[in-house]
């Protein structure tokens, strides 16, 4: 298994066969990435039909065939009717597209991990399909050690990076800079992150100065 991080996925079709609740659950996860998919279904779980009024994920009633995900470039495959998944599997595997398989991902040449996100911080777990369960166990672990903190602490990560990229132009000093950053002090103490903010701009100043956090 390679693990890949995707960008970009508002922008493509992302199609879901199958409208039951492992359904619901995997449109709820998707759309915490901006992404809208379609779901191709004979029927559809109460909270897939709420979700189409409010806009936010487009229902097909039918059942799933090739010309429904032909065009799609992930394809997640969540209903009960396996001869229906497998086909699909099969065919979009054939044609080199991302298909994930949830009851056989050897099927799929896709999985979906077990995620945690903290604004630009994305933490994903997987146990390659042997146990679901455990992989989720996991996440939630992680979670705890890098709570809601961490979104801001990141952000504040991204600003330096990109400052020193842009003003420093010796490598070693960028080193120097990007390893004394992520020091935890800096993760809890909002005055230490503009102390250091304030250090860098004196070190390497810029005709903008406005760099704060």
């Amino acid at each position: 298994m390679f693990p890949i991080m995707l960008e970009n996925l508002k922008e493509t079709t992302v199609t879901l066969v199958g409208g039951g609740q492992v359904a619901y659950h995997k449109v709820i996860n998707l759309q915490r990435f901006g992404i809208c998919p379609t779901v191709v279904s004979p029927d559809f779980h109460p909270s897939l039909l709420t979700l189409a009024e409010k806009g936010t994920v487009k229902l097909i009633q039918k059942e799933a065939e090739w010309e429904d995900v032909k065009d799609s470039f992930l394809t997640l495959l969540v209903t009960a009717n396996e001869t229906v998944n497998d086909e699909l599997a099969r065919q979009l595997k054939k044609a080199g597209k991302l298909v994930v398989h949830a009851s056989n991902p050897s099927l799929g040449t896709a999985q979906v991990p077990a995620v945690t996100r903290r604004g630009k911080l994305v933490i994903s777990v997987s146990t390659s399909g042997a146990s679901p369960s455990l992989a989720k166990k996991i996440r939630t672990e992680i979670a705890e050690q890098y709570d809601e903190r961490y979104e801001e602490y990141v952000d504040f990560l991204a600003d330096v990076r990109h400052y020193v990229k842009e003003h420093i132009s010796e490598r070693t000093d960028r080193k120097v800079w990007l390893k004394e950053v992520i020091e935890p002090i800096y993760l809890n103490d909002k005055a230490e992150r503009q102390a250091f903010l304030n250090e860098l701009l004196r070190a390497f100043p810029s005709e903008q100065k406005q760099l704060s956090r």
